[in-house]
């Protein structure tokens, strides 16, 4: 019987399901397509590579199912409460709590059923687009991924698990209400007060966020200087918390000062329209401001995973210039000798073309003695011959350097890059060499190393070598790279346990390493921002419906007022709009500094071919795509609304007071 009456209820009430059964779906679709991706072949591959990746998708799916479960107990909530009357008359005419709350756990099963196999219907589709996505970041063909079993699990239990916990909350619920609190109308709507402090407090608010942007803007531009990023983090929430203030006090302010114009008021439904917005006004402020909140974070996260998509594609070459890269240190008895390690490369790929260099060092600290921590790290000077550097520069495509009298510091640090050596000088050979300057911009020709002098090749003379390194372009430019560096890599054994050593740097490896670290950062934040923005809208969509019968009752007097259903549509689009444009219309105008602060990024770190141009058009790619996904929420909750609150002639409201 029971399960009867819950399908005529799903039945009956499938509009006002149709937000929740929406939401659910598409959350569970993005779940099994990023869990079967977790499980797949070539992210179980490249977690040997990087346990970061791994890492990566155990937190964004903890995170996404956090937030999910928020929403899916809120949605529920909203699905009990709009029906309260409903279950209330079942209570009045003999039904016991128990009926009730079968009937009720019996109607959300049927629901859970029916999304999980939507959603894990649409995840086969969304898991081959995110596969898709991931060989096309890492630069290898694409072929259709075979789905996993494990994923497939997975999904099915967390989905059953956050259905179970929900509707636990809504059971208790209806175990200690009252029949009178079912019963009883929602509360009545309430001018707000103190329209005049509420619109103090938002210019407050307002300023208070702008100088917030600005004081973030300049502690990242400070981080990239100091290597500081705890004041940046800092000043990132600060700015979260501001959005949500900034948004709570305007939408407290608005409605109300709107109100209050009469000019505006008279005119036309504005006062129907009016009245709904500044109804409950605290509750929807709060709303609002966390709506607001999830979206900015939502912007930001994705353009930050874009971002290190970019930063990526252009620094692999700087980080491993040559195919091959060997540095030995001298001091230092190897497990493989660079003659062994050659033999090994040319089993993986012909040696088209080799270039040796070396690193001198006179065992001073001259120069280095102005780097704090010097002593704790034992550096000292070390000095690679002008000739050399030039041709390992020309070699990958850099024009050559020129110094007279003067050494040039090469460094991939920051903080060590900004250190002023005006004042130091140095004697090599009788001669005295000033400071030319440092760069961060040449590729890193000594990768284990911070940092080293270059300088004409007369200072070195009779200099011992530090350290012997060799440049290897090969013909097959993509070798199995992680068989060449396994091959490479010997292990050393010492009193804290046995470590791995490997002196050479593979580009191949290094390029599928940072693809792989950026396409699973891409990946997860287009997840989490997905989710995010979903459950903010569904939580935004149920919020508008949960008033459904109180704004039926006022449409009824505008109907008998003369406003016919044209007039109806109009003033529910512009309220509808008015409430939902609140929370969306800062987080999409946030793309501007946006755009700007990753342009400023990009200069910054010097990277070549990108310009805030390019910044701006990620940050307003993003906002579209989210103004799509808002699009279609804002749709649906209006086409429902329409059908529950519009009067026309051939409908008859008895009741409307």
């Amino acid at each position: 019987m029971f399960a009867k009456l819950a399908l005529r209820n799903v039945r009956r009430q499938i509009r006002n399901y149709l937000i929740y059964f929406v939401t659910v779906s598409l959350s569970i679709a993005l779940l099994f397509a990023v869990n079967n991706l977790s499980y797949s072949d070539r992210i179980q591959a490249l977690s040997e590579l990087s346990t970061d990746i791994r890492s990566m998708f155990t937190m964004v799916t903890m995170l996404s199912c956090f937030v999910t479960a928020l929403v899916l107990s809120y949605a529920t909530g909203f699905m009990l409460k709009l029906r309260r009357r409903e279950f209330g008359m079942y209570l009045t005419l003999g039904m016991t709590r128990r009926n009730i709350q079968t009937l009720f756990a019996c109607e959300t099963g049927l629901l859970s059923c029916l999304a999980l196999l939507t959603g894990m219907g649409l995840g086969l589709v969304i898991f081959q687009l995110m596969a898709a996505l991931f060989a096309a970041i890492l630069e290898i063909p694409f072929a259709v991924s075979a789905y996993s079993g494990r994923g497939g699990l997975l999904t099915v239990a967390v989905s059953a698990g956050l259905f179970v916990l929900s509707t636990l909350a809504s059971l208790r619920y209806l175990k200690k209400v009252t029949v009178s609190e079912l019963l009883k109308e929602a509360a009545s709507e309430r001018s707000e007060k103190h329209p005049v402090l509420w619109c103090v407090l938002s210019a407050v608010a307002l300023a208070g966020f702008a100088a917030c942007l600005v004081i973030t803007y300049r502690s990242l531009m400070a981080a990239f200087h100091k290597q500081d990023g705890v004041v940046l983090l800092l000043w990132l929430v600060i700015d979260l918390v501001m959005v949500f203030l900034t948004h709570f006090t305007l939408s407290r302010t608005l409605a109300g000062m709107l109100l209050r114009s009469r000019r505006l008021k008279n005119k036309g439904t504005n006062t129907v329209v009016l009245r709904g917005l500044s109804g409950k006004m605290t509750v929807n402020a709060l709303l609002i401001g966390a709506l607001a909140t999830l979206l900015v974070f939502a912007i930001v996260m994705s353009n930050v995973a874009f971002s290190e998509k970019i930063y990526t594609d252009l620094t692999i070459g700087k980080e491993c210039p040559y195919d091959v890269m060997a540095l030995y240190d001298r001091s230092k008895e190897p497990g493989i000798s660079m003659d062994e390690g050659r033999q090994v490369i040319e089993k993986y790929s012909p040696i088209t073309d080799e270039q040796g260099f070396a690193l001198y060092t006179s065992g001073e600290t001259t120069l280095c003695g102005s780097i704090i921590g010097y002593d704790l790290m034992e550096w000292t000077d070390l000095y690679m011959p002008l000739s050399q550097f030039n041709r390992l520069l020309t070699g990958c495509g850099w024009e050559p350097v020129e110094l007279d009298s003067r050494y040039l510091l090469v460094t991939d640090v920051q903080g060590i890059c900004d250190i002023d050596f005006s004042e130091r000088f140095v004697t090599l050979n009788g001669e005295t060499y000033t400071w030319a300057g440092s760069s961060m911009e040449y590729p890193d020709f000594a990768r284990r190393l911070f940092f080293y002098f270059v300088v004409p090749d007369e200072a070195v003379a009779d200099m011992p070598v530090a350290y012997l390194g060799a440049a290897y372009t090969l013909e097959n430019h993509r070798p199995d790279a992680e068989a060449l560096v396994n091959d490479l890599t010997w292990t050393e054994y010492s009193p804290e346990g046995p470590e791995k050593r490997c002196w050479h740097a593979v580009q191949e490896y290094i390029r599928l390493y940072s693809k792989a670290n950026a396409g699973t950062l891409i990946i997860g934040a287009l997840y989490v921002s997905t989710v995010f923005v979903c459950m903010a809208l569904a939580i935004l969509s149920v919020k508008t419906l949960s008033t459904l019968a109180e704004e039926r009752r006022r449409f009824a007097v505008l109907y008998r007022l003369g406003a016919d259903e044209n007039m109806q549509k109009a003033a529910l689009l512009r309220q509808a709009g008015a409430f939902f444009l609140m929370p969306f219309a800062f987080p999409i105008l946030m793309t501007v500094p946006v755009g700007v602060i990753f342009g400023k990024v990009y200069e910054i770190w010097n990277l070549t071919g990108l310009s805030s141009g390019k910044a701006m058009e990620t940050a307003v790619l993003i906002a579209l795509v989210i103004a799509g996904i808002y699009g279609l929420y804002f749709v649906i909750t209006y086409r429902i609304a329409c059908g529950h609150v519009l009067c026309s002639g051939n409908e008859r409201r008895e009741n409307f007071s």
